[in-house]
């Protein structure tokens, strides 16, 4: 068995300097890039890939995401809460049986405290790195998203998950970037790369993003993925790409 279905949900769009995700490239110009998660429909039951922004940031945006509410504010509809996209495919929150986070920033965790029922995947540099991260390096990392008693399941580098669904370490952007290669049952393949390749211009030029942990292991991942794909035969899904976003699918279709 594989994964029988692959649904997008989207969670809004956030405006961001161009140079945030291709370093030194037309900084001061400002793109609009898609927050989204993504759904796994397998035979052990749904799994979740990233859970988009707190969706308390529609009535209070500053009580959710702090000073990043005025310096970036996220574009967010009352609809784009993931709980009520799961519904658009007859789904609850209890019926995921696990979460994978590609990394533990606040546009990727904003849902993250109403999975206490299931575990949540995620690397374990990623982990003790989002818990006690480098002063620099901490603003995307928000307490308010992060309960430190959820059932985390840690790993130390790639591991198969579940049948069809395995995560490849692809650091860089943080200590503990994960993305998710998807094996469907049609024999399709899909790498969600999540922030390690935000925009497909990322991929082509092997530019790393600006807001890095290393800017090294971002191009070194950027070939991984690449490497990866080519071997497996597999689609490539960019994080942040606006243009990839709007050639996908969305809920309650599936890819």
């Amino acid at each position: 068995m594989a994964v029988e279905k692959i649904f997008i949900l989207p969670g809004g769009f956030l405006d961001i300097d161009r140079s945030i995700f291709l370093s030194a490239v037309d900084m001061g110009r400002m793109i609009t890039c898609p927050v989204y998660s993504i759904l796994l429909i397998t035979s052990d039951g749904p799994i979740l890939i990233d859970l988009g922004f707190n969706p308390e940031g529609v009535q209070d945006p500053e009580r959710a995401w702090g000073p990043r509410a005025k310096l970036i504010p996220p574009q967010v509809k009352k609809e784009d809460d993931v709980r009520l996209r799961l519904k658009e495919v007859d789904l609850e929150v209890t019926d995921v049986k696990m979460v994978i986070l590609t990394h533990m920033h606040w546009d990727h965790t904003g849902s993250l405290r109403f999975f206490k029922h299931c575990p949540v995947v995620v690397q374990r540099d990623e982990h003790s790195f989002a818990f006690s991260p480098d002063p620099y390096l901490a603003p995307p990392y928000m307490p308010n998203h992060l309960d430190p008693a959820l059932d985390y399941r840690l790993l130390d580098g790639d591991s198969v998950v579940a049948d069809g669904v395995s995560v490849v370490k692809t650091p860089g952007h943080t200590p503990g970037h994960q993305s998710v290669l998807v094996r469907k049952s049609d024999g399709k393949h899909y790498i969600f790369a999540g922030d390690a390749v935000p925009l497909m211009e990322n991929m082509a030029r092997k530019i790393p993003l600006s807001n890095t942990c290393s800017a090294k292991q971002c191009v070194d991942s950027l070939y991984r993925i690449e490497h990866l794909a080519e071997i497996v035969g597999a689609k490539i899904v960019p994080g942040h790409d606006m243009a990839a976003y709007e050639n996908l699918k969305k809920c309650p279709e599936a890819l």
